[in-house]
C-alpha cells in the first residue's frame, strides 16, 4: 500500500474513532494486509494507535506485531494490561518473539518470559541460550516435521493437523526415530504422490543444514546457494531442532550489510535504532576512529616537513596536491569497498588473491593512465609549464595505480590474519594513501624538476 493511499483514507479512518465507530474501524483493518495495516497505525498518535492494535484479532495482532520496529514493540508494551501483552507473545512466532526479547532490557526480557506458559518460556529460554548472531539464535522450532514409515495420506493428514501452527508447510523434514534429519520433502511432491506410497521413496536425502551454534551468516549462504524457502537446523548430534525461513534470512541480510556499512565509514557498530541511541554513545562510537585518523594524519605533517625544501624550490606544487591525495584515498577506498564486498558474498576466497592483484593492477594503471593524461593537460593549461605538468601527471598515474592496489591488499590481509574485512574503514585507507601520494609526489619532482632535499 503506498503511503499516498494511506493519506487518504486517513481522515475517514479518523471520523471511525472520533465517532467510536470501533466495528466499522475492525471491518476496515480486518481486510488489510498485516504490511498495510503497519502503515496506517503509524499515522495514528499513540492512543489511537493502542485503540487500532486491540481491535485486531489475535493471529493478526501477533503478525503486525512482529513487523514493528524494536523500541515500537516496546513502547506498545507499555500500553498494554498484562493479560493482553501475554496473548501477543504467545501468538508470536517463536524466531520473532527471540528477535523481541534480543532488543529489550534485560529486566523487561525477564517480567515478559514470567507471562509465558512453562512450554513457551522453556522454549524462549532454550532460543535465548544459543549464542549471539547464531542459526539457533534465528531458528524456529515450528516446522513440519514427518516419520520415513509415513504414508504419503498419512504425511498429508498430519500436515492438516499441524500446520496451521508452524511458520511454513511448503517444505517438510523427515526424521528418524532418534529426531535425525533424513530428508527434505516439498508438499508440491507430497501432495502429487500415490497416497500409498511412504515417505521415504519421494523425499530428497540431500538436505543442506546448518548447525545450532554455526554463524547466521552461514545460513543466509546455504538459502541464497541453493534457493531454498528454509534451511534445517541441527545439533551437535544432527537431531533437528528447527529451521531458518527465508523471512529472517532477510532480517539478517540488512543487519549484516549495516554493520559493515559502519565498519567501513569507521564507526562502532550500532544495533539501535538511531534515535534511541544516547547522545554520549553515539560520540564514544565515533570517537574512537577519528582520534587514530587524526593521529595516522600527522605522518602526512612529517612529510611536508620533509619535502618543504622542494615547496620552497617551486611553490607551485602544492597547488596539485590535494588532487594527488584525493584521487588516491577515492581510489582506495572504491578498490577496498569492492573486495570486502565480494569476500562478504563469498564471490573471492583468500586463495585468489594472486588472481585479484593481477586484475585490479591492470585496472589501477588504466585508471590512472586516464587521469594521470587529464591532470596533465590540467596542469599544463593552468601553468603552462611542460615539466610541472609532466610530474603532476606521472604522480597521479603512480599514486592511483599503487592506491589501487593498497585498497585491495590490505582487506586481504584482515581476512588471512582471520579479522573482518570490514574493518578497514574508507576513512583509514584515505589517510594512508595522503601520505603515501605525497612521497611519491614529492619524489617524482626532486627527481623530473632536479630540485634538492634539505638534511
Amino acid at each position: 500500500m503506498e503511503l499516498q493511499w494511506i493519506k487518504i483514507f486517513l481522515p475517514e479512518i479518523k471520523e471511525l474513532i472520533e465517532t467510536k465507530d470501533f466495528k466499522g474501524l475492525r471491518d476496515f483493518l480486518r481486510e488489510r494486509h498485516p504490511a498495510d495495516i503497519l502503515d496506517i497505525l503509524r499515522e495514528l498518535e499513540p492512543t489511537e494507535r493502542v485503540m487500532g492494535f486491540r481491535l485486531l484479532d489475535k493471529n493478526k495482532i501477533s503478525e503486525v506485531f512482529s513487523l514493528l520496529e524494536p523500541v515500537e514493540q516496546e513502547d506498545l508494551l507499555k500500553q498494554f494490561s498484562e493479560q493482553h501483552a501475554k496473548e501477543i507473545l504467545i501468538e508470536m512466532q517463536p524466531d520473532d518473539r527471540t528477535q523481541l526479547f534480543d532488543e529489550l532490557p534485560a529486566h523487561v526480557v525477564e517480567k515478559l518470559l514470567k507471562l509465558l506458559p512453562p512450554l513457551e518460556r522453556k522454549e524462549a529460554n532454550e532460543l535465548l541460550n544459543y549464542p549471539d548472531n547464531s542459526a539457533g539464535r534465528i531458528m524456529t522450532p515450528e516446522y513440519v516435521g514427518l516419520r520415513m514409515d509415513m504414508t504419503v495420506a498419512k504425511a498429508l493428514e498430519h500436515i492438516r493437523k499441524t500446520g496451521l501452527n508452524r511458520e511454513t508447510i511448503y517444505v517438510c523434514y523427515i526424521v528418524d526415530e532418534t529426531q535425525k534429519l533424513r530428508g527434505v520433502a516439498s508438499l508440491k511432491n507430497i501432495i502429487l504422490a500415490d497416497p500409498e506410497q511412504f515417505i521415504k521413496d519421494i523425499m530428497n536425502e540431500n538436505v543442506f543444514f546448518v548447525h545450532t551454534t554455526d554463524d547466521q551468516e552461514k545460513a543466509v549462504r546455504v538459502v541464497q546457494k541453493y534457493d531454498i524457502l528454509a534451511v534445517p537446523v541441527v545439533d551437535n548430534e544432527d537431531r533437528l531442532v528447527g529451521i531458518v525461513t527465508v523471512d529472517d534470512v532477510l532480517d539478517v541480510v540488512q543487519e549484516e550489510v549495516t554493520e559493515d556499512f559502519q565498519r567501513m565509514a569507521g564507526i562502532q557498530t550500532i544495533e539501535e535504532e538511531y534515535f534511541r541511541v544516547g547522545f554520549s554513545k553515539r560520540i564514544l562510537n565515533r570517537v574512537t576512529w577519528l582520534v587514530i585518523l587524526v593521529v595516522a594524519a600527522t605522518i602526512s605533517q612529517t612529510i611536508l616537513k620533509r619535502y618543504a625544501g622542494v615547496l620552497g624550490s617551486m611553490l607551485a606544487l602544492t597547488y596539485f596536491i590535494p588532487m594527488l591525495t584525493g584521487s588516491g584515498g577515492n581510489t582506495g577506498s572504491q578498490s577496498s569497498t569492492l573486495v570486502i564486498r565480494a569476500l562478504a558474498t563469498g564471490e573471492i576466497k583468500l586463495k585468489d588473491w594472486w588472481r585479484i592483484l593481477l586484475r585490479e593492477s591492470k585496472v589501477g594503471v588504466s585508471l590512472g593512465f586516464i587521469m594521470g593524461l587529464i591532470a596533465f593537460t590540467i596542469a599544463y593549461i593552468s601553468l603552462g609549464q611542460c615539466a610541472l605538468a609532466m610530474t603532476v601527471g606521472v604522480s597521479l598515474w603512480t599514486v592511483v595505480s599503487v592506491g589501487n592496489v593498497i585498497g585491495l591488499a590490505i582487506p586481504l590481509f584482515f581476512r588471512f590474519v582471520k579479522l573482518d574485512p570490514a574493518f578497514v574503514s574508507a576513512p583509514l585507507i584515505a589517510t594512508l594513501l595522503d601520505a603515501t601520494g605525497l612521497v611519491i609526489y614529492f619524489e617524482i619532482a626532486r627527481r623530473v624538476l632536479t630540485l634538492t632535499v634539505p638534511t
